[in-house]
């Protein structure tokens, strides 16, 4: 008898500690790493880069009492490749990061980031088609989902609305072309006092990349296996960047010109206008000229269109915390909060279709334009939704390096150009294939 009841007492003991710890292991509090850079993506300046993140995580943990997201503060940029692939050689990744678009291919071919398409398919809150579909697309590789997109910049054409008043010129409309542009850029295009040297110029800053996107032509195909410059969509941009640039009659157009009010054109990425200090360092509102923003012109076989840059971030395929990271990606990539904040903190533009398009966000960018400009954002949705994800694999930068050199080069000769991108078509399938 009395054993029984000390085995009993023994037995009820162990229960009650097993509930005791168990209780002790769900109060037990799980860090979250996320791997995060200083300042902006975009390579202007931003002081807030934090808030967002921070607020964020308080949101987070708030609705979490036992998660804690630590990061690494103050990593620059120019570093965080480096120090993302030192933390996977020693198995220390972060549970969620960001990711650049020169590191998705490489990290995800490697095995660093989680696939993400069973989290999406699972998870009834989250709806892909809110994303636009460019940004959603700059995290994907081969058709699969690495990486959910948090704030993405294109490229537009700002226009100095001064100048063309002066030559008596209309605003180009959202759909203008080629051949408008160019009209434009002649007519402004002019040694006003006769001294030889020109005085106004058409445009600064627009190159044969841009081009290409607006005519619907690639110089490599989605996988970065192979090129495809050899077709006529690629000799027409060459050759239409070229007549550009022999406007200028050998003369050199610098940023300084367009900021000074000489320039017509200045193709900029959308996070640049938001920061843009006209020389010598003087605030945008307070500019000499007053200029707005449009779409890119359209080629003959393209539309009007440009790249898009996006920021990623995606979840480590080793974290012992996948379901918790998923909800913290979500916090930052899914969140309206966090991402209507993007546009009172950050350069960027919200990935998210209705956070862009809403009244809110339009107050927000009225207040970035300078003068009295009123910068109508009626087509900003569209070019987002349009836009061509700047997509880099393994060997990007290469052959970007080696086919801007080149064409550059062709740019201020007569040399035929069909022959010469052919040329170059097979130096880059070279590279590629290797």
């Amino acid at each position: 008898m009395k054993w029984r009841l000390l085995i009993t007492l023994v037995l009820l003991l162990l229960c009650i500690g097993g509930i005791g710890w168990f209780s002790y292991m769900q109060q037990k509090t799980v860090v979250l790493k996320f791997g995060m850079f200083a300042g902006s993506n975009w390579d202007v300046p931003n002081g807030d880069s934090y808030k967002i993140i921070d607020q964020a995580i308080e949101r987070f943990e708030k609705a979490h009492p036992n998660v804690r997201v630590e990061y690494v503060s103050g990593l620059q940029k120019a570093d965080y490749s480096e120090w993302l692939s030192q933390q996977a050689l020693e198995g220390d990744l972060p549970d969620v990061y960001m990711v650049l678009s020169d590191d998705l291919y490489t990290f995800a071919d490697i095995g660093m980031l989680e696939e993400l398409d069973s989290y999406i398919q699972r998870d009834e809150k989250l709806t892909v088609k809110n994303y636009f579909t460019p940004a959603l697309k700059s995290g994907q590789m081969n058709g699969r989902q690495y990486a959910l997109p948090y704030e993405s910049v294109p490229t537009m054409m700002y226009v100095n609305k001064t100048l063309l008043d002066k030559f008596g010129i209309a605003l180009p409309d959202n759909n203008w072309t080629w051949d408008d542009f160019y009209t434009i850029c002649e007519k402004v295009t002019l040694d006003s006092d006769h001294d030889g040297s020109l005085d106004t110029f058409g445009v600064y800053g627009y190159g044969w990349q841009n081009a290409l996107a607006s005519n619907d032509a690639t110089i490599f195909n989605a996988s970065g296996t192979s090129a495809t410059l050899a077709n006529d969509k690629v000799y027409e941009a060459v050759e239409f960047t070229r007549k550009l640039e022999e406007l200028n009659k050998g003369q050199s157009v610098n940023s300084a010109m367009f900021d000074k009010g000489m320039v017509a054109f200045c193709p900029m990425k959308f996070s640049e206008y938001r920061t843009y200090k006209p020389y010598p360092w003087r605030v945008k509102k307070y500019t000499n000229f007053e200029w707005d923003c449009i779409p890119m012109p359209a080629g003959p076989e393209g539309d009007n269109v440009s790249q898009l840059d996006t920021l990623s971030m995606g979840i480590s395929a080793s974290s012992s915390h996948k379901k918790l990271a998923w909800e913290f990606l979500k916090s930052l990539c899914y969140d309206t909060t966090a991402q209507k904040d993007i546009f009172k903190y950050s350069q960027g533009v919200s990935v998210l279709k209705d956070i862009t398009g809403s009244k809110q966000v339009m107050e927000y960018l009225l207040k970035d334009a300078p003068g009295d400009s009123t910068f109508n954002m009626d087509f900003f949705n569209d070019t987002m939704e349009h836009a061509i994800p700047n997509t880099k694999f393994t060997d990007y930068d290469q052959v970007i390096s080696v086919a801007d050199s080149e064409i550059r080069r062709l740019l201020g000769t007569d040399e035929d150009i069909k022959t010469s991108i052919n040329t170059l078509q097979t130096k880059i399938d070279l590279i590629l294939k290797k």
